[in-house]
């Protein structure tokens, strides 16, 4: 090898690259993500200590912070997320110009957030250990579909009437230090002209799914104004629902939608 060959690897220039194909890259909370890391040598002959694939998402945090005259103002943060990770300890050796392909598949954390219209939070980081390297990272994103009983949701929410119009990843105290909030607006049935909207949060538990539900009240006449002021025209609701009771699912939310605006 040549001098110069060996000048330009030390500092990362001409040295193996990195590229991670997704053979399924679609899947629901709990479902697979897999597919192929092609590692392809560059100039010089290189070793590769370890692999590291990781599942992210990103989320927002607010904080409140003062400034220097007293005053406090919200800060937004993005902050990120690992769902899951895969880690292949395993050290070789990448000749120039050699091309490697590893098969590798994870389990996709059942607190994924959903990917809603063309939303790009979760992906696959892929990350090579190299010495020197320029291009030893690799990202790619993935969709996170609804499982059956969140879709079973959303099915009965259409029916009522219900439209999908915003989704957000915020901060909060949970299993993770996130959830995802579903904003759904009434645009036509019995509910229209009564309800404002209506924010879903999909809690995953296994077998069963937690619903937090808040309800906000359309303003009707001077008491509704007096509580919408004094922020009492929202009211937070819980169910948890499994395959057992998914029949009936459509009526249960209908009533308890009902029962509060």
């Amino acid at each position: 090898m040549s001098f110069f060959k060996k000048a330009l690897g030390a500092v990362g220039i001409g040295a193996a690259k990195v590229d991670t194909i997704l053979t399924s890259s679609q899947a629901m909370p709990g479902g697979e993500i897999a597919g192929l890391v092609k590692i392809k040598g560059g100039k010089i002959e290189q070793s590769i200590n370890k692999i590291d694939l990781e599942i992210l998402c990103t989320y927002k945090k607010e904080t409140e912070i003062e400034d220097s005259e007293g005053n406090s103002k919200t800060v937004t943060e993005k902050k990120k997320h690992k769902l899951n990770d895969y880690k292949l300890e395993k050290t070789f050796v990448i000749s120039p110009g050699e091309e490697v392909e590893i098969p590798f598949s994870m389990t996709l954390s059942e607190d994924a957030p959903l990917t809603i219209s063309d939303q790009k939070n979760a992906w696959v980081s892929t990350n090579l250990d190299i010495d020197m390297a320029l291009d030893k990272s690799d990202k790619d994103y993935i969709q996170v579909i609804p499982n059956t009983l969140q879709q079973a949701v959303l099915n009965a929410l259409a029916a009522m009437g219900f439209k999908l119009y915003a989704s957000d990843c915020e901060a909060a105290k949970s299993r993770v230090p996130f959830v995802q909030d579903l904003e759904f607006k009434p645009h036509y049935g019995d509910f229209q002209g009564r309800l404002d909207e209506l924010e879903v949060i999909f809690l995953n538990r296994g077998n069963q799914l937690e619903l937090m539900i808040q309800v906000d009240r359309k303003v009707r006449g001077l008491v509704s104004l007096l509580e919408e002021e004094l922020g009492l025209d929202e009211t937070n609701l819980r169910l948890l629902i499994s395959e057992e009771n998914l029949e009936t699912l459509p009526e249960t939310l209908y009533a308890m939608i009902d029962r509060h605006c």
